[in-house]
């Protein structure tokens, strides 16, 4: 699949709706929901998922603080 800016329009009003444009403070809903998880009981997911939930969400934080360092 092959992504083009258009398809990422989606995203985008959602950072503007949501935040306000503020990519740093979905970053802290990012770093919140990745907190969350040790509250949750052992056997609601896997290790693994848990692991893996985790790690997509944390790259997702990387990229959006890469875009947010590059707006400055």
């Amino acid at each position: 699949m092959s992504l083009n800016p258009d398809d990422l329009h989606p995203l985008l009003s959602y950072f503007e709706e949501c935040h306000e444009g503020d990519l740093l403070s979905f970053a802290q809903w990012l770093d919140k929901a990745v907190y969350m998880f040790h509250y949750l009981p052992m056997d609601a997911f896997s290790e693994l998922e848990r692991q893996n939930t985790c790690h997509v969400l944390m790259e997702l934080k990387e990229a959006v603080l890469k875009i947010h360092g590059g707006q400055w």
